[in-house]
C-alpha cells in the first residue's frame, strides 16, 4: 500500500514509469515538498508517495495548460492573438516551475532516472535537446488536461476560444492507460459496496 492509498483517488494512466493520480479529496501535508505530500482536487500527482515512488504535485494546472497551448504556436500565429488575448495568456502562462511542480522527497538518483525516461527513444515524444525535463513534464501534462481533463482546468472554455482559431495537435502523446480488455490492477478498494482509492478516471471496459 502506497501513501496514495490513503487518499481517495482516482487512477488516470502512466507517463513512463510514473502512474498519475487525481486526488478527489484535500489532504494537508506537513510543507512544501514533504515526503508526505499535500494534494487537493485541483492537483495531479505523479507516483504515489511512500510505498511507491516519491510523489510529484503539479500544481496550477491552468498555466500548465497554457503553457502547453503557447508552445505549440509558430511566431504567425501569435502574431493573431490581440492584445487583449496575449494578456489573458500571460498572466496563465508565467508561472514558474517551482510553483507549478512540487517534488516531495525525491532524491538525486530518482531526478537522474526521470531524465533518463524523459531522453528514451520509447517516448512517444522525448525532452527536447534544449528542453528542461521540468517543461517537459508541464508540456506533457498540458496536453492530458486539454484533451482529456477539461474539468480540472476552470479556463478551458476561454482557453478554446482563444485557441480555436489555431490547430493544435496532440504530438506529445506521452500518457498512456490501460487497454479496454485487461484485468484493472492497482489499489482500489471496496467500501460499502462502492469502489474507492483508486477508481480509474476511464473504465476499463472492452
Amino acid at each position: 500500500m502506497s501513501y496514495i492509498d490513503s487518499i481517495d483517488h482516482e487512477y488516470i494512466g502512466k507517463i513512463g514509469y510514473l502512474p498519475i493520480y487525481h486526488p478527489l479529496e484535500e489532504v494537508k501535508g506537513e510543507k512544501w515538498g514533504a515526503y508526505d505530500f499535500g494534494a487537493s482536487p485541483k492537483n495531479l500527482v505523479l507516483g504515489g508517495g511512500s510505498g511507491e515512488h516519491p510523489g510529484l504535485v503539479i500544481h496550477n494546472l491552468p498555466s500548465v495548460v497554457a503553457k502547453y497551448l503557447y508552445f505549440n504556436l509558430t511566431e504567425e500565429e501569435e502574431g493573431l492573438l490581440t492584445q487583449e488575448e496575449e494578456e489573458y495568456i500571460t498572466d496563465l502562462y508565467y508561472t514558474d516551475e517551482e510553483e507549478i511542480l512540487e517534488f516531495c522527497g525525491w532524491t538525486v538518483r530518482q531526478y537522474s532516472d526521470l531524465f533518463k525516461m524523459a531522453s528514451s527513444e520509447l517516448m512517444a515524444e522525448s525532452v527536447g535537446d534544449d528542453e528542461d525535463v521540468e517543461d517537459w513534464i508541464i508540456r506533457s501534462i498540458g496536453e492530458l488536461v486539454f484533451f482529456s481533463l477539461p474539468d480540472l482546468n476552470p479556463e478551458h472554455e476561454k482557453l478554446v476560444k482563444i485557441f480555436s482559431k489555431f490547430t493544435i495537435n496532440a504530438t506529445m502523446s506521452n500518457v498512456v492507460c490501460i487497454p479496454p480488455g485487461y484485468p484493472t490492477i492497482g489499489g482500489r478498494k471496496i467500501e460499502n459496496s462502492q469502489i474507492k482509492w483508486g477508481i480509474h478516471r476511464w473504465p476499463n471496459t472492452p
